[in-house]
C-alpha cells in the first residue's frame, strides 16, 4: 500500500488493535479455569488448534470443549502471558499472520508446578463478531517441572 489513504491508516490500526485484544482475551480464557464460553466465540467454526506434539483440536466447540476439560488431567491453573506480538495482516486488512511469545506458570492436575515457554503461530480472520483465530498453534519450547513447587502469597510483604 503505497500511499495509504487516512482511512484506510485508520482501518489498519484498528485492526491491529483488534488483533492485540484477541490475543489479550485468549491469555484470559485460558486463565480463567480455563473458561469454555469465553474460548468459544475467540475461534472459527472450523478453527484448528495445534498442541505442539500433543494433538490438535478442530472447530470452536472441540477446542473451547477440550482445552476446559484439559483442566481435569492437564493444568489446572495456569498464568499466561503472551507478549511480543507480530501482525502481519493481510492487502485487505480482512486477516493476518500473527506470531507472539508464551511465557506461563502452570500446576498440573497432579499438583505439580511448571514452567511454560515458547510462541504461538496463528492466522487471525475478521468476522461479522469482531477478529476470531482460524488456526493457531503452539510451538512449546520449554515444559519444565518446578519442584518447589508455588508458596502462598506472604501476610505480609516484609515476609516475603
Amino acid at each position: 500500500m503505497p500511499n495509504p489513504t487516512l482511512e484506510e491508516r485508520v482501518r489498519r490500526l484498528e485492526a491491529l488493535r483488534a488483533i492485540d485484544a484477541l490475543i489479550s482475551d485468549l491469555g484470559r480464557a485460558f486463565d480463567a479455569g480455563p473458561s469454555a464460553e469465553a474460548l468459544l466465540p475467540l475461534f472459527t467454526d472450523d478453527a484448528l488448534f495445534r498442541i505442539d506434539r500433543y494433538g490438535d483440536l478442530v472447530g470452536a466447540a472441540a477446542i473451547a470443549g477440550g482445552v476446559a476439560g484439559n483442566a481435569e488431567q492437564g493444568f489446572r491453573w495456569t498464568l499466561h502471558y503472551l507478549v511480543s506480538p507480530k501482525v502481519t495482516l493481510d492487502a485487505d486488512d480482512a486477516a493476518a499472520d500473527v506470531d507472539f511469545m508464551l511465557w506461563e506458570v502452570a500446576t498440573a492436575a497432579s499438583g505439580r508446578a511448571y514452567w511454560i515457554g515458547g510462541r504461538y503461530l496463528a492466522r487471525a480472520v475478521a468476522a461479522d463478531a469482531g477478529w476470531q483465530f482460524a488456526r493457531l498453534e503452539l510451538q512449546a519450547d520449554l515444559i519444565s517441572h518446578y519442584p518447589a513447587g508455588w508458596s502462598p502469597k506472604p501476610d505480609a510483604l516484609g515476609d516475603a
